[in-house]
Parts: C-alpha cells; sequence; structure tokens
C-alpha cells in the first residue's frame, strides 16, 4: 500500500480517571532529588503487536477499564505537579485516544517514517503553556487499531516521574489486567516510596522551577538558591544535525560479538556490553578528529546496586550516567572492559552517597549529568541508552504476546548523539537487539559503506528529516 494513502484516523478521545480516589493521606507525594533534578524531557515510544489469534479482536474498553484500575495503583501518574518537585495526587487522569489506521500492521510497518503520518500514532501531549504546572500529565495514550487486527501502543511520558524501568512497570501491570494475568500484576507493583528515601528531596530553597524566556516563549529549567546557575542544558542542546537509522543485530550476531569482547578483565560479557563495545569501535574508525580520546555516556539502573538493593518497582528517575573513556586506537576487548569496570564503579559511588554526606553527592550528580550531556554535544562522544531486557518493554503483554518491534521514536530527530539499543525478535525465533542511530550525516554513510559494521549489523529503517526509506 502507498503511503500516501495511509490514513490514522482518531475515533475518540477522553481522560482516564482511576477506578477509586486516592486516600487524603496519599494526596502529596515529594519527589526524590533524583527526580527533582531532571528536566521534563518528552518521551515517545510505539509497541507494536500482531493480531490476536482466532476471533479474538481488541477490546478497547477493556483496555480502558483496565487502564483506570491501574490509574488507581499508580495514583500519582493521574496526579498533576504543585511545583516540579511535587506533585498533587488529585486523580485528574491522564489522556487516551483510540484511532483507526486503513491498512495492515505490515504495511505500517513498512513505511513507518515515510510520512508526516508516523506522527499520528502517538497522542497529542502538551497542555497550553500558560497553565504549565496545573495541567501537564505525567503521560498520554494512544491505540491504533489496524485492518488485520493488530494495534500499536503509542505513548509518551514525562521522563521526570519515570525513567524506563518504571515506566514499564506501569505498562507492564495494565496490561497483565487486560490479560487477566494475576501473577503479572502481582510482579509489576509500585514503590513511591522507595526513591524519595534512599535519595531524598532537595531543600525546599533548590528545588527546580519553570522559568519562560519572553524571547521565544520556550520552557526551560532552573533551580533556585546556590545551584541557581544550574539551568538546564537540554534546552540548549543544538550542536549536531544528526538523522536517524537503525541497524538489527540477530542473536546470532551478538554472541559471536561477546565472544570477540572476551578479556581477562570481563570474561563474560554481557550482549548489551558487546554490542555497546562493537558501535562504539566502529564509531570510532569513522572519526575525523585529531582527539585522542573519545567519551562515551551510559545510563545505569541504580536500583540493582543501592544496598539494599531497591524493588525493581520502585518508581522515579533511579538511574544515572556513567561517562566511559578511551583512548581511539583501544580494541573490542578494551573498550568492552573500560564500559564493564566504569559501570561497576557505579556501586561505588551509590553506597558512598547512601553512607556519607549526601548534598556533597547531590551536588556531584547534577555536575556529572550535566558534563554527561555536553560531551555528547562534541565530537567523539556518544550517549548510549538501553531499552534491552532490563528495561521490560517485551513484557508488556496485553494477552496476544510479545510486541514485535519498539520504536523509540515519534519522527523527530535530536540534535545530539544517542544510541538507543532496544530488543528485537528475530524471525528465527531468537532474541536480537535493534540499534537506533542518532548522529550526523557523514557517520551514518561511513557505518553503510563499512564492510566490518555491516558484517554483525543489518540495516533497517531510514530516516532523513523529511525523506525516509525503510
Amino acid at each position: 500500500m502507498n503511503f500516501q494513502n495511509i490514513v490514522v484516523k482518531r475515533v475518540s478521545s477522553e481522560i482516564i480517571k482511576p477506578s477509586s480516589p486516592t486516600p487524603s493521606h496519599l494526596r502529596h507525594l515529594t519527589l526524590s532529588f533524583l527526580d527533582q533534578k531532571c528536566g521534563p524531557s518528552l518521551i515517545p515510544a510505539l509497541l507494536f503487536y500482531s493480531a490476536p489469534q482466532g476471533a479474538a479482536r481488541l477490546d478497547i474498553t477493556r483496555l480502558k477499564t483496565c487502564l483506570s484500575e491501574t490509574l488507581t495503583t499508580f495514583y500519582p501518574l493521574a496526579g498533576r505537579y504543585e511545583t516540579w518537585g511535587t506533585i498533587l495526587c488529585n486523580d485528574e487522569g491522564i489522556p487516551f485516544t483510540e484511532s483507526q489506521v486503513n491498512c495492515t500492521l505490515s504495511d505500517m510497518l513498512n513505511s513507518f517514517f515515510s510520512s508526516s503520518s508516523s506522527f499520528e500514532y502517538l497522542p497529542s501531549f502538551y497542555p497550553p503553556k500558560q497553565d504549565i504546572l496545573p495541567s501537564r500529565v505525567h503521560m498520554a495514550i494512544q491505540v491504533n487499531v489496524f485492518t488485520c487486527g493488530g494495534f500499536a501502543l503509542g505513548w509518551y511520558h514525562v521522563h521526570k516521574v519515570t525513567d524506563g524501568t518504571s515506566a514499564t512497570t506501569f505498562l507492564r501491570h495494565w496490561a497483565a489486567l487486560v490479560a487477566e494475568n494475576y501473577e503479572g500484576v502481582t510482579q509489576a507493583q509500585p514503590d513511591f516510596k522507595a526513591g524519595p528515601t534512599t535519595f531524598p528531596p532537595l531543600p525546599e530553597e533548590d528545588t527546580p522551577v519553570v522559568v519562560h524566556e519572553s524571547d521565544n516563549k520556550e520552557e526551560k529549567f532552573e533551580t533556585k538558591g546556590d545551584s541557581g546557575n544550574d539551568k538546564t542544558i537540554w534546552s540548549s542542546i543544538s550542536a549536531k544535525r544528526t538523522i536517524l537509522r537503525s541497524f538489527i543485530f540477530k542473536s546470532s550476531a551478538m554472541n559471536e560479538l561477546k565472544a570477540k569482547s572476551i578479556s581477562d578483565g570481563v570474561p563474560n560479557p554481557s550482549r548489551y556490553e558487546a554490542v555497546t563495545g562493537f558501535l562504539w569501535k566502529q564509531l570510532l574508525s569513522t572519526s575525523t578528529t585529531t582527539e585522542k580520546q573519545s567519551t562515551i555516556t551510559v545510563a545505569v539502573n541504580l536500583r540493582p546496586i543501592t544496598d539494599p538493593p531497591l524493588p525493581k518497582g520502585s518508581m522515579g528517575n533511579i538511574v544515572d550516567v556513567a561517562i566511559v573513556n578511551s583512548n581511539k586506537q583501544a580494541q573490542l576487548p578494551e573498550l568492552v572492559e573500560a564500559i564493564h569496570s566504569t559501570i561497576a564503579k557505579m556501586t561505588d559511588s551509590v553506597l558512598n552517597y547512601q553512607s556519607e554526606n549526601r548534598g556533597e553527592h547531590r551536588d556531584k550528580h547534577s555536575e556529572k549529568f550535566k558534563t554527561a550531556i555536553l560531551e555528547c554535544m562534541g565530537k567523539d562522544a556518544y550517549m548510549f541508552l538501553g531499552w534491552c531486557k532490563s528495561a521490560g518493554f517485551m513484557d508488556v503483554d496485553f494477552g496476544f504476546g510479545k510486541p514485535i518491534r519498539v520504536i523509540p521514536n515519534d519522527g523527530v530527530v535530536v540534535n545530539i548523539s544517542i544510541i538507543i539499543l532496544t530488543e528485537y525478535l528475530d524471525l528465527d525465533g531468537g532474541d536480537g537487539y535493534e540499534a537506533w542511530l542518532f548522529l550526523e550525516e557523514d557517520i551514518i554513510k561511513s557505518l553503510e559503506s563499512s564492510p566490518d559494521f555491516l558484517a554483525f549489523a543489518s540495516p533497517s529503517f531510514r530516516f532523513d528529516n523529511n525523506h525516509v526509506d525503510v
């Protein structure tokens, strides 16, 4: 089907509220300092599902009913901000949109980035600027149903109250309710206290606020008090003009990369470490700068490395960034060892935070995060984000099986060098990765013509702002 003939028709839109009111003693939630220091970054995702087997069809009414029940359990997500550091759990709900698409799921995937319709699979999100805090929602959902019976879950969340792990905890709980998988519901229970208890909130004078620039009316994010010069650097990210490509790493390719990554320091590298190291090595081979060092940043889930470990259902941005440096002449095993050892050191950092001067460690965390972003605006520096097994996207099962594709983009290309790794189901049944590369065009072209790179990575989606090939 010609992509120009694909129409996404929005059938209905409504606000889904919790099925039961939030008790009065839970009406106010103070966020952890990790959440408070986060700007309101908007994260898109699309999860694609094949048509249910047999005569079964997707029951939109049940989706909405179970979403309402889920919001009762995840009550802060149905609330609104009082400040950027606190949430009023007032049961205002989240937007839910149903749409119908006049093509099959296969047709859509073959033309997803080929027109502006890629935006239409995701819900409208932002409230008016003048009413920013009272009406800002934490997430929005759109369910797109195709003629074949398959569907796509379009979803935005604000990377402030939820990171990837906590956001998928919400989705897994909702999906398990829909599927009547009550064991799954039990395994996806939220904990809103663990984050603020382990990473206590900032003093009131340092709580972030939102300011507006009269020049362009854009939102910026800054803090008061002594940290008032710690403005968000997200609003200043414009150093690079990137394009988007995705590449598939099949399970067999990843196993081979693991074997090539072994060293005395890392005798059993993970698949994530091996693929990240390989991508870093390939990016270094494209470099034309005279810099001797290269830097990557890797997002690290802090839940398993606190003492004691936090529950997987701990809500909030319980993540940090590992800044990994290496000589540009390093080989794959050396790069993997650098990644592995730097992430391992995060445990010491977190334990020091828990046992020593927390104020000092908060300042270091904020400065490191800012440094990581600024690093990735320069040459030979890249940010890696893992939406892999630990994030749990492939466990979001509404009773029709795992999603067949996860796309971490809404058609907007960011101006920073980012690589996002998502899980990918091989046709032969293996679990692979899909690497989404937001990189400058000359780097992309070098990778696409590199036999060493293509020996392990198969081209998938191509997106050049207004021009796309699949």
